[in-house]
């Protein structure tokens, strides 16, 4: 198999599961803010710890950006070499603007 190939589906992989994971911290903020009016407990119990994951979501923001910047950086390396790189039938739609940095790539950054 091809190394441009073999990057790209890499590439694709750490998106996709930087997604997932980004999901799942989603998942946990939801369920535990449903736990919490469940259990009839005030909204300051608990706030120091959903501080923390709405941080650790913020954080995952920031790694989504340098791997999407990362993935652009390494298709015009490939470009420039000549190393094929096309994936057949994994085509995902891409935003027309490939910007540099995360705060004009549309990224969303969390504030914690």
């Amino acid at each position: 198999m091809n190394v441009g190939v073999k990057v790209a589906r890499q590439v694709r992989t750490a998106e996709h599961a930087i997604d997932q994971a980004m999901i799942e911290v989603c998942k946990l903020i939801q369920t535990a803010l449903e736990g919490r009016l469940e259990a009839r407990l005030a909204a300051e119990v608990g706030q120091a710890a959903l501080e923390d994951i709405v941080t650790g979501l913020n954080r995952l923001t920031t790694v989504r950006a340098a791997v999407a910047a990362g993935h652009a950086g390494l298709s015009t390396v490939a470009d420039n070499h000549a190393i094929g790189w096309r994936l057949d039938g994994m085509s995902e739609n891409k935003s027309i603007l490939q910007a540099s940095s995360s705060a004009s790539s549309g990224v969303l950054h969390l504030a914690a």
